[in-house]
């Protein structure tokens, strides 16, 4: 019998690049996400089940988790890949944007979080995947909200992992770098080791169905080079940052 898995941000980027890996190997995947068209076009393509979703709508992630057990019979995988973000000016901190990324990228994944777990538990067991990003290691210049949502999803899926394991519901941590998308197409700086999507998602494939580690993190060069600066002592890692900002 295949089994299932449900990708939220699943009708593009990453997401969609998962789903069509993961439905080439024998899955059968539901996608969610805002816009119904992308979900539409990777149904009518690939075969995938369409379940649009809004995760800052507790009630309706509740609702689609469980309109997807009824229609497929169980959630053996769960994948959060929903992002938004917002660059903001130098040292200006409004409200009204952190609440926004925060409300999509953290909050949005415990409104989904919440009932899968029930679902897990109840069927005996299931696999919880979050997409963080390696923009989480540390804090980012112009990009506070975005690095301290994904640092936050870093925390939260380190304390899933060792509270979960006793419900046989496996946690793990997928921090990509530089992905070729629609979210990274309004950046406006170098992106290094830049990377296709469709790579992206066999990597995450094969990091989730052929391994057992906790972190699938890729490319592996600009990883170890960030996990490194995040050891940096203080003085020295505030003089490479204060390199990134812009000038002026």
């Amino acid at each position: 019998m295949a089994k299932i898995a449900w990708i939220l941000g699943g009708g593009t980027g990453i997401g969609a690049a998962l789903a069509k890996e993961l439905i080439d190997r024998g899955w059968t995947v539901a996608i969610s996400g805002r816009r119904m068209e992308p979900l539409r076009d990777l149904a009518h393509s690939y075969g995938a089940r369409p379940y649009p979703l809004d995760v800052t709508d507790a009630a309706a992630a509740a609702t689609v988790t469980r309109q997807i057990v009824a229609d497929l019979g169980r959630i053996d995988l769960m994948v959060f890949s929903v992002a938004t973000k917002a660059v903001t000016k130098t040292a200006v901190y409004d409200h009204a944007t952190f609440e926004m990324v925060i409300d999509t990228n953290l909050l949005g994944a415990m409104r989904v979080i919440d009932p899968v777990v029930t679902q897990m538990r109840a069927q005996g067991g299931g696999e919880i995947a979050i997409v963080a990003s390696v923009a989480g290691y540390f804090g980012l210049p112009r990009s506070a909200a975005y690095s301290a949502g994904k640092a936050a999803l870093i925390a939260l899926a380190q304390t899933m992992k060792t509270e979960l394991a006793r419900d046989d519901i496996a946690v793990r941590l997928i921090s990509p770098g530089f992905v070729r998308t629609e979210f990274t197409a309004r950046n406006a700086f170098p992106m290094p080791f830049l990377m296709e999507a469709d790579e992206a998602g066999r990597r995450i494939a094969d990091g989730l169905l052929h391994s057992r580690r906790f972190e699938i993190a890729f490319p592996l060069r600009f990883v170890l080079t960030l996990k490194l600066v995040r050891m940096l002592p203080y003085p020295i890692f505030f003089a490479l940052m204060r390199r990134l900002l812009p000038k002026g």
